[in-house]
């Protein structure tokens, strides 16, 4: 039987090769979803642990020791000594250096002994230290001590004088030689942990990085303490996906031992937090994946069901013969199903190993990182389940013809469709998929369980649906075309509607429409979900954050580095409130809004809102220099003020420290006050007149304001209403001034306070009041709202946006020159932050340090949105692009074999026919064209409704905010180019094999 069988497959050899193709691809589809998973698993553990901050790769164990105490030293290592884990101990102290070169200023460098720490820096001159007593400096400190390789320095224990504000020796110096000039090679590595050592920031210590030097050196520095610390530096390529839970364990138990030594360490350990990104990862790798796998593997289950139903259709005749002759029913059985079932198997094998490579290429088109795709026992297993469907499939395509009468299969006429079972058939599918669909839209799991199965349900339902309802109108017009005498259409049209390989053939190809448009739709609406998590929490395509400066000094040196304001902006945040209803806000220069920050919404344009943001004022601001301002005051009554004190605040243009001068005691009568302003050498802005007691007790007042002058010229004569202005307040906890413009001036008046404290101040109104803000829709801020000194500001929503950038859907937005005008009080600014688009020049950090101001991270669109690219679920949606080309593939390979049985079946009638005189084009009409034209418009639709379905389900990031839902309406051009390539490709299948029955029909 087995000789047989081989005769059999040798005979028809082109049906044996489709049908060991097909099974071949069928099984590298079926075993591609776990060889990607396992491929997808390494990939994305290798992008977190790329992208992982220093510190999460970092056990850190810190301890304050006495001098000479080793305890710590000599134990801590031993601790850790699981494979990949490197330990780096370190000690350090406070040293007062003596250069000895005179006239220069002693500096205050932390002296620091690190394992092996001159491997990890470059020298620019001169050696590495070898003896007691030789050091090495960086180039700065160098510089500042005017010493060089080869000298000597005067070296102390230092400590700081917080009275004296100076750094002082503590002990006695000794005389150490500078043997080299370093800069670390990487000062963001792991090696170096979160110890700060090379901060270019000035301080008081008047160098930016440490002296190394040998262990014996730091023993022979005269001190009482010193700061012990072990690094535990955790290697990447220790981090795999099959170590995750032994690194964990080591890390931990190293963290109980430390926890128990003497000295009381401190351990820090942030490894957990990276571990548990990780496994989210790799959940919903494992959870996505699936959603296109399952109908996948359905799909090459169902190609191979059409295929061996076809081939088994064929052989009906020799069935029959077979049936006639006496032959058994095993027999039979096994002659006609062995001509398939034998190169599926070694289809199966070989597929087998060609999903393996066709992974690795996806891998590598796909993937940033991936390695060596194995041969894995999830893929094993997947294997085993597939060829078990596939030969299951098989086995049910021979059923209905091993069933048959034997005249029916000698008469060799296709059956008709069957009356009970294909309805039963889909009435089950359509079932199973309102179950999956109810569990997925009920449940709480998502993507879990039998949910899993909705997506691919719906799409085969809509498909199976679609075929069922396709048929009558096939045969309606059949019956039109005939009445026509319209051949062609005539014998398509009857083709599609009483073949029963017609109906399987539009439902695979509205399923293989539908899983391309359904693939691509998913990606591209997560694809645009991740740019706008992205643009909305970036805020610029390129953020430089700097070290906290003054607002004014910030907002000018924002606008020097950018005159025109055609590529930078100048943003800070607001201090937070203390009233829990004012949400966060983001002060920005608004005049560079529509040019720099990235904009979400296209309701409501950035244009429009720093026009809303920055609104026409009653005055422009007060400027003043530093020479004598006069004041010409009145002061009519003062109750309860023992030690008021008249003072003017200034804000230097320069963005130097905000100014308050002193105009002495103010004293019952009309007087003239007189003081320069020697902070204002650059001009200042003015920013608030006000009477100040000490400890803010309150006091009543009674004073009028004749004007203010200098250099003889009047500045204002404070008679004009609108251009002045008090502090809001809160309450009658707190009293303001009443004005009152009188035609001598302005009228300042608070009494019967009280003991109410008191804000007796008088603000140029140079700003809008209420103040502007451009609030995201959900977050809501009231009336009122902080200024930067926390004073109470009013507020008026002028636009709202689904999101604003950087603040997202929590917060909002004003204008920071007007809030700086707003706030009199002085102080840094928080979180200050550079915003640059895509047109800022290439020495723009350049540029930024010539002002004077300290990059402290540098932030580019590009690379967040690349690491969001790496994250679980970004990479698992890929998989299913890559499925549904494979989808598309089976389905043109399946229709080709079925096109070329049945150019065998109809070469005879279709040769009686072109002898009748029909058209070849006419005879040669089989109706795949149509099929393929009906998929094109079903699929879609059926792609749409398995998208609606699974939209809130589908993870989109790791870390997900809660605050970016997946669009219901991706962009629609790669949608359409999907969908396009499919049908070109069907449809190209189908040109080729219409033109394959053409030549069939050549008369001979």
């Amino acid at each position: 039987m087995i000789g047989l069988v081989l005769s059999m497959i040798r005979a028809r050899p082109g049906q044996a090769v489709t049908a060991f193709v097909l099974a071949m691809f069928a099984m590298a589809a079926a075993v591609s979803a776990p060889v990607y998973v396992t491929t997808a698993d390494r990939a994305v553990v290798a992008s977190e642990v790329e992208a992982a901050p220093v510190t999460e790769l970092v056990v850190q164990a810190r301890r304050d020791a006495k001098a000479g105490d080793r305890a710590f030293e000599d134990l801590v290592p031993k601790v850790f000594t699981f494979p990949g884990f490197s330990s780096v101990f370190s000690a350090e102290f406070n040293t007062y250096v003596r250069s000895a070169t005179p006239g220069v200023e002693p500096v205050a460098p932390r002296m620091v002994y690190r394992d092996d720490s001159c491997a990890h820096v470059r020298f620019l001159e001169g050696r590495c230290f070898i003896s007691q007593s030789e050091i090495i400096l960086s180039r700065q400190s160098m510089d500042q001590l005017k010493s060089k390789v080869g000298g000597t320095l005067e070296v102390a224990a230092g400590a700081y004088d917080a009275e004296g504000r100076e750094w002082v020796p503590i002990g006695a110096f000794g005389t150490m030689t500078v043997v080299g000039v370093y800069e670390p090679l990487d000062k963001t590595e792991q090696y170096w942990a979160d110890f700060d050592y090379f901060n270019d920031r000035p301080t008081d210590r008047l160098v930016t990085a440490p002296i190394l030097a040998g262990r014996l050196t730091l023993e022979s520095v005269e001190r009482v303490n010193e700061k012990q610390a072990l690094d535990v530096v955790i290697d990447h390529d220790v981090i795999t996906g099959d170590s995750l839970a032994a690194v964990n364990a080591a890390v931990e138990s190293g963290r109980s031992q430390l926890a128990g030594l003497s000295g009381a360490p401190t351990v820090k350990a942030d490894l957990p937090e990276l571990l548990k990104r990780i496994e989210r990862n790799r959940g919903l790798v494992a959870q996505v994946v699936p959603v296109a796998a399952v109908p996948l593997v359905l799909l090459c289950w169902f190609v191979l069901f059409i295929a061996v139903t076809s081939a088994t259709a064929e052989r009906r005749l020799e069935l029959g013969l077979l049936a006639l002759r006496g032959a058994t029913f095993p027999r039979r059985w096994w002659l006609a199903a062995g001509e398939s079932i034998v190169p599926i198997l070694f289809g199966g094998a070989a597929g087998f190993l060609l999903g393996h490579y066709l992974v690795r290429l996806a891998a590598w088109l796909l993937l940033s990182t991936s390695g060596d795709v194995p041969l894995s026992a999830g893929a094993n297993r997947w294997a085993v389940v597939a060829l078990a469907g596939a030969v299951l499939a098989a086995v049910l395509a021979q059923r209905a013809e091993l069933a048959k009468r034997t005249i029916d299969l000698l008469r060799n006429v296709p059956g008709r469709l069957s009356r009970w079972g294909a309805p039963v058939f889909e009435v089950a599918v359509v079932v199973l998929a309102v179950v999956a669909v109810l569990q997925l839209r009920e449940g709480d799991g998502g993507l879990t369980g039998f949910a899993i199965f909705g997506p691919s349900l719906v799409v085969i339902a809509f498909g199976l649906l679609a075929a069922r309802g396709v048929l009558p109108l096939a045969e309606r017009t059949g019956r039109r075309a005939l009445r026509r005498g319209r051949i062609g259409p005539t014998l398509a049209a009857y083709a599609m509607a009483r073949r029963p390989g017609s109906q399987r053939i539009l439902a695979l190809f509205v399923v293989a429409i539908a899983l391309a448009c359904f693939a691509t739709t998913a990606a591209t609406a997560s694809d645009d979900n991740r740019d706008t998590r992205i643009r909305v929490e970036q805020g610029a395509d390129r953020v430089l954050t700097v070290e906290p400066v003054g607002r004014t000094q910030l907002l000018g040196k924002v606008r020097a580095i950018d005159p025109e304001g055609d590529f930078a902006m100048a943003t800070t945040m607001l201090p937070p409130s203390d009233d829990s209803g004012v949400p966060p806000m983001l002060a920005v220069d608004s005049s560079r809004l529509a040019r720099v920050a990235l904009w979400n919404d296209p309701h409501f344009t950035a244009a429009e809102a720093a026009a809303a943001l920055r609104p026409d004022v009653a005055r422009d601001s007060i400027i003043v220099d530093n020479k004598d301002v006069s004041i010409d005051v009145t002061v009519d009554k003062l109750v309860d003020a023992f030690r008021v004190r008249l003072v003017v605040v200034v804000v230097p243009l320069d963005g130097s420290t905000v100014g308050e001068v002193d105009f002495g005691a103010p004293q019952l009568g009309r007087h003239t006050y007189t003081r320069n302003l020697p902070m204002c050498v650059n001009t200042c802005r003015f920013a608030a007149l006000q009477i100040n007691q000490p400890e803010g007790r309150g006091f009543d007042a009674t004073i009028t304001l004749h004007g203010m002058t200098q250099r003889g010229e009047q500045i204002t004569d404070f008679g004009t209403a609108g251009e002045w202005r008090v502090p809001e307040t809160p309450g009658p906890r707190l009293l303001v001034p009443d004005l009152d413009f009188t035609g001598d001036g302005l009228r300042m008046e608070v009494s019967n306070y009280k003991g109410a404290d008191v804000a007796f101040r008088l603000l140029p109104t140079d700003f809008p009041a209420p103040l502007p803000v451009v609030m995201a829709r959900t977050a809501g801020i009231g009336d009122h709202m902080s200024g930067f000194d926390l004073t109470r500001v009013s507020a008026q929503v002028a636009g709202e946006v689904g999101q604003v950038p950087r603040m997202g859907v929590r917060g909002g937005i004003v204008d920071l020159e007007y809030m700086d005008r707003i706030s009199s009080g002085g102080g840094d600014t928080l979180q200050p932050q550079i915003w640059l688009n895509d047109r800022a020049p290439a020495d723009v950090l350049d540029r930024v340090a010539a002002q004077g101001l300290v990059v402290m991270s540098d932030q580019r669109l590009g690379p967040r949105r690349a690491a969001l690219d790496e994250q679980g679920p970004a990479v698992a949606l890929r998989f299913h692009e890559f499925a549904a080309g494979l989808a598309v593939l089976l389905a043109g390979g399946a229709l080709w074999l079925v096109a070329a049985l049945d150019r065998q079946r109809r070469r005879g009638e279709l040769r009686a026919l072109r002898a009748q005189g029909v058209a070849r084009r006419d005879a040669s009409a089989n109706g795949y064209l149509a099929l393929v034209g009906t998929a094109a418009v079903i699929g879609p639709f059926a792609a749409l409704a398995s998208w609606l379905l699974v939209r809130e389900h589908l993870p989109v990031f790791t870390d997900d905010p809660g605050t970016f839902p997946v669009p219901i309406w991706p962009s629609p051009l790669p949608v359409a180019a999907a969908w396009a390539v499919a049908v070109l490709a069907l449809t190209g299948v189908v040109l080729l094999a219409g033109a394959r029955l053409r030549a069939a029909t050549r008369q001979r």
